[in-house]
């Protein structure tokens, strides 16, 4: 199989852009790419789309992820994360201080408190862009800037354990939101600087990172040892169609396909098309458009 998605469980120190380049130079895909970034030094989760699949990556995006952090007390750094330069650094005193006040309770509180929808300030180091610059290349240059808040939604921030000064949480989130920026403002609401210390995604798009593989691992395997996911179950979350032979040929020439109800009532954006023997066609938009539907994208044979 030569298009379909591959989970990958990405190592710290190594960029996304890395892992990309590693699958598609070790089994000569002619396209791979992905569906969400990880910085460099977080681990986890990565959704590979390959060959055609690399179309597909907007039907990801949009989706739900969780992760497992680690934020640590006392110490800012420009990037928000170990990697950035050190900003301010509490004092032993301060310190002292900061843990007799911080009990159990108040860390259990503090994560509830982040919890639900608002409005979070994106890392001066990311890959937004102003005025088609990434944010995180301007900030290099010593020409950091800081984009207004963005609505996010927390459905879940939960503490999994506190030993001062680290807060171990796990979190699952909307897209667009910045752990780095959440661990900022959790440490500010406790009176003191923090940081992202570690950061791992566990789950996206469906997908968990215990059915991924380890990068490490693609370094003796084969291309027919991949366990590519077809395409179509990829998407299994998205309502579909399935058309005759007929229907079929029409769609992959890209003609008119007739409207027909596909999860619209259910309130999806998309819809798969398929034939008879399961394989993803088409996507096409949910919604009613007149008398046809719109087409996303057509996967020629």
């Amino acid at each position: 199989m030569n298009d379909g998605i591959l989970l990958i469980d990405k190592p710290a120190g190594i960029s996304s852009a890395s892992v990309v380049y590693r699958i598609k130079k070790r089994f000569r895909f002619s396209k791979v790419g992905h569906a969400g970034t990880l910085d460099p030094f977080a681990t986890g989760l990565m959704v590979i789309t390959v060959g055609k699949a690399t179309r597909l990556s907007r039907f990801f995006l949009d989706a739900d992820k969780r992760y497992t952090a680690r934020l640590g007390l006392g110490t800012l750094t420009d990037t928000l994360d170990p990697e950035g330069e050190v900003l301010t650094t509490e004092t032993p005193e301060a310190m002292t201080a900061l843990e007799a006040r911080l009990e159990l309770s108040r860390v259990e509180a503090l994560c509830a408190d982040f919890t639900g929808d608002f409005m979070q300030v994106p890392p001066v180091y990311s890959a937004l862009k102003h005025n088609g610059v990434p944010l995180y290349k301007l900030a290099r240059k010593g020409q950091a800037v800081e984009k207004p808040p963005r609505p996010v939604t927390l459905h879940e921030n939960r503490l999994i354990a506190f030993s001062f000064p680290h807060i171990d949480f796990e979190v699952n989130c909307s897209k667009g939101t910045y752990i780095r920026s959440l661990a900022r403002d959790m440490a500010e609401a406790l009176g003191t600087v923090g940081h992202l210390t570690s950061l791992r995604r566990i789950e996206s798009s469906g997908f968990h990172v215990e059915e991924a593989l380890p990068l490490s691992d693609t370094e003796t395997m084969d291309r027919e040892e991949l366990n590519l996911i077809p395409m179509a179950d990829a998407l299994s979350h998205l309502p579909a169609m399935v058309v005759d032979e007929k229907t079929r040929a029409l769609v992959m020439n890209g003609n008119p396909l007739a409207w027909t109800p596909c999860g619209e009532e259910a309130g999806a954006d998309f819809c798969r098309v398929l034939d008879t023997e399961g394989a993803l066609i088409a996507m096409v938009e949910a919604a009613k458009c007149g008398s046809h539907h719109k087409y996303c994208c057509v996967f020629n044979a």
